[in-house]
């Protein structure tokens, strides 16, 4: 198999990644707000190190959000540049999906509640369980309110067999009759480009890459500042 790139810009860390017959080589930085000058210097000095240029690629995975609206653009903009010199397919994978799948290969939990703190007094919420080696969505990612009652999160399983992952575990307003009866907490998780590849792996097994002119965002909020390029060239004609 050639080389596999993924990029993730979606939280305050910065981080590319490729994969190659089992291996990968990782690159990570904990910079907000300077994932613009971070990225494109991390992915030379990746290529440089596995001795590869760009068409040695087969294909690039990204976090396709939720997520920094400024960190999703950059990630994907990054993808699409590099996927059309190159006529590569692209694998998005959500940002909450990414963070469940890390957690079980660091730590091998099988039900996950990724949390994302989302500004503007609310949260990105989302359920994950194992099947078939993968951390698949029991239901959609969400947003909710930070303060949202336990009703309100829509839980499929008893809070007492979830682990919570993710920087929204530090909000002080979280309900705390679920926060408190989690089975454990990793408030602190950093996530990593490297936790793309199961599910980029699998969107490859089953042909499921797309154009770079296809992507699409998920910012689980109103998409009014982010058009696809495909989106843009209807607009101007």
């Amino acid at each position: 198999m050639s080389y596999l790139l993924a990029i993730e810009a979606a939280s305050d860390a910065c981080s590319v990644a490729l994969h190659h017959d089992g291996d990968t080589l990782q690159r990570i930085e904990h910079a907000p707000r300077m994932h613009s000058k971070l990225l494109y210097p991390m992915l030379n000095e990746l290529m440089a190190e596995a001795g590869i240029k760009p068409l040695a690629l087969s294909g690039i995975g990204f976090v396709n959000g939720p997520g920094s609206f400024t960190g999703l653009r950059i990630a994907a903009a990054t993808a699409q540049g590099i996927g059309y010199a190159c006529d590569l397919p692209l694998y998005p994978v959500s940002t909450l999906q990414a963070m469940a799948q890390q957690r079980h290969q660091q730590h091998g939990d099988e039900k996950v509640a990724p949390l994302m703190d989302a500004r503007m007094n609310e949260v990105y919420l989302g359920e994950y369980h194992l099947q078939e080696n993968l951390m698949r969505p029991v239901q959609g990612d969400r947003i909710m309110a930070f303060d949202a009652p336990a009703q309100h999160w829509n839980l499929t399983i008893e809070p007492a067999d979830l682990v919570g992952v993710g920087h929204g575990y530090h909000l002080d307003a979280l309900s705390k009759d679920i926060v408190n009866h989690l089975k454990q907490v990793e408030a602190d998780q950093v996530l990593e480009a490297g936790s793309l590849f199961p599910m980029m792996m699998d969107l490859v097994q089953n042909n499921q890459g797309i154009a770079p002119e296809q992507v699409e965002l998920s910012y689980l909020r109103e998409q009014t500042h982010w058009k696809t390029i495909k989106q843009q060239k209807a607009l101007k004609s």
